[in-house]
């Protein structure tokens, strides 16, 4: 007989380190760039150069997953708007990568999944 044995999902996590930080947590997920060609691989970060300073798009696309925490939620939600577009908003889903926000609380005050 499998007994469960309470599994973490990475929302859950996100949530925990969020109460425990009083923080606001930027929650990028990339993991799809990394199944994509070489060549496409490189489009994709030419394309967020334009929008993210070439530091942060380095760290943000040398990991599948990367966390940003904020003190306030209008500036987590500002910077995943301001960085990742909406899924709508691009003529190539390609070029989309997952960006929400977490609270202290775990409400999900923005995605970029729509």
């Amino acid at each position: 007989m499998l007994v469960s044995m309470n599994p973490e999902r990475l929302y859950e996590l996100v949530s925990y380190y969020a109460k425990a930080e009083n923080k606001y947590i930027l929650v990028i997920d990339n993991t799809d760039w990394c199944y994509r060609s070489s060549e496409k691989q490189q489009e994709i970060l030419n394309y967020y150069d334009d929008i993210i300073d070439e530091d942060e798009v380095q760290e943000i696309f040398s990991n599948t997953l990367t966390f940003y925490k904020f003190d306030t939620q209008t500036i987590a939600v500002d910077t995943a708007r301001e960085w990742f577009p909406m899924l709508k908003e691009l003529e190539d889903t390609d070029f989309f990568v997952e960006a929400y926000v977490v609270t202290p609380a775990g409400a999900i005050p923005y995605t970029n999944k729509v």
